[in-house]
């Protein structure tokens, strides 16, 4: 294993956005935004080198690329109690899809629905159970309705009628502002997702998301609808509509999905279009997804079909979705909207750049990258064409070390984290540490 260490000082600012059941003293910090960032690297052996470059060529001033995400000025700051989140799944597929729920329906606060087929539900009579010893508290309510995508369209109905029934018994409780849709592999980055609602009135008629990353499923379906796995959210007074006009909705029964369902009610009978926002990924590419991750997708508020269709990490760093989703996580709560933003250094002496992506890796590329280079997407993944943004080839003479792990450190007498990133292959013949110190 051959090892990066970042330490970070520990400056932060109080966030109650969010807040972790099982680890709270870690999540009600996140971390100061950083612009440029110095690195210096301490050796156990300081003549070790990468391709004959020595490593002491990775010190230096780090500048930050902007992500594809643009923020526009905030209208309203939301809280996690005005989300009400509603998702349907089966007895089986909950147990193989929990470790992405856990991801963000285990958060304090957090208001949660999954729909069940009546049948099914009865059948499976532990599965309340099974889902409090995994700390989801998520209403838990059937439909006799047997075909999935039938129930996704009765979704926002559903929630509606659920959290309108908690609103009349508890009338100091905050109203719901948005709902949220996803498919039950969906994973939310909802403190992320807090942010990237700030633009947006819960007061007008608003339908967000996005459509699929990947063009030959845009052409094949439409670019009309949010893509479910990426997450559909309606604002409140849209959401009534919608539940207004449940009925009449289901002359769309015929479509594939229930996104799309809900996308032909929405846009047609309701007449609202959907507002896109890049924040929202479906992830519809299979394989090495590696380059798409660090790409500038920083302020991520959603990923869908992770190990079903493709894997945040190389199978050497680790094979296992509990593992995967336990890393993401501590990531994610440590860098909060950092999580995934980029860093990057040119070193025209050695003709290399080094990508710092935070939280995720750290890459080392045997050439000069350019600003269009930085701004497409390294195709590391299975074929396919990205649908709204540009690619690049895949690069062969690269060096990528990943996150694996945090520590406490003390850097001039002052707290900070130490940030480890690996890569398993050995290098040189080498197995050893480099401590990076990553300082504001």
């Amino acid at each position: 294993m051959f090892a990066f260490r970042h330490l970070i000082n520990r400056v932060f600012t109080r966030t109650d956005n969010i807040h972790n059941k099982t680890n709270p003293s870690i999540l009600k910090y996140k971390t100061k935004a950083f612009k440029n960032i110095t690195v210096q690297v301490l050796l156990h052996n300081a003549a070790l080198k990468i391709n004959n470059i020595p490593l002491t060529e990775f010190s230096g001033e780090y500048k930050e690329v902007p992500g594809i995400s643009r923020m526009t000025n905030t209208i309203r700051e939301y809280v996690i109690e005005e989300i009400y989140f509603a998702l349907t799944t089966n007895t089986q597929r909950i147990m193989q899809s929990i470790h992405y729920l856990k991801f963000w329906a285990k958060l304090s606060n957090v208001k949660c629905l999954i729909v069940f087929e009546h049948k099914d539900f009865i059948a499976s009579s532990s599965i309340k159970e099974y889902l409090v010893n995994e700390g989801i508290s998520c209403k838990v309510q059937t439909s006799n309705v047997t075909r999935y995508e039938e129930r996704y369209l009765e979704l926002f109905h559903m929630a509606w009628n659920n959290q309108e029934i908690k609103e009349n018994m508890q009338t100091t409780r905050k109203n719901i502002e948005w709902f949220a849709v996803g498919d039950d592999d969906t994973v939310w980055f909802v403190n992320n997702l807090l942010h990237t609602l700030q633009p947006y009135n819960s007061s007008k008629l608003m339908y967000i998301g996005d459509i699929s990353d990947r063009k030959s499923q845009v052409k094949y379906h439409g670019a009309y609808y949010a893509y479910g796995g990426g997450g559909v959210l309606l604002s409140r007074p849209l959401t009534i509509l919608f539940a207004q006009h449940t009925q009449e909705c289901k002359r769309f029964l015929n479509l594939y999905g229930g996104d799309e369902m809900i996308g032909k009610c929405i846009t047609e009978v309701l007449k609202v279009n959907l507002t896109r926002n890049k924040n929202f990924h479906q992830m519809d590419s299979s394989g090495d997804l590696t380059g798409y991750l660090e790409s500038g997708i920083d302020g991520l508020v959603s990923l869908h079909h992770m190990f079903s269709l493709w894997k945040p990490f190389p199978n050497d760093h680790t094979n296992n979705i509990n593992e995967t989703t336990n890393l993401l996580q501590l990531a994610y709560i440590i860098f909060d909207r950092n999580f995934l933003k980029r860093f990057v250094r040119v070193n025209y002496k050695t003709s290399q750049t080094l990508l710092l992506t935070m939280g995720y890796s750290f890459t080392l590329f045997n050439r000069i990258l350019s600003h269009t280079d930085l701004a497409q997407v390294e195709n590391t993944w299975s074929g396919g064409e990205m649908a709204t943004r540009e690619t690049r080839p895949k690069e062969n003479n690269k060096t990528t070390w990943y996150f694996r792990k945090l520590t406490i450190e003390k850097l001039d007498g002052a707290n900070g984290y130490g940030i480890i990133h690996e890569n398993k292959k050995e290098m040189c013949g080498y197995s050893l540490n480099t401590q990076v110190i990553l300082m504001n």
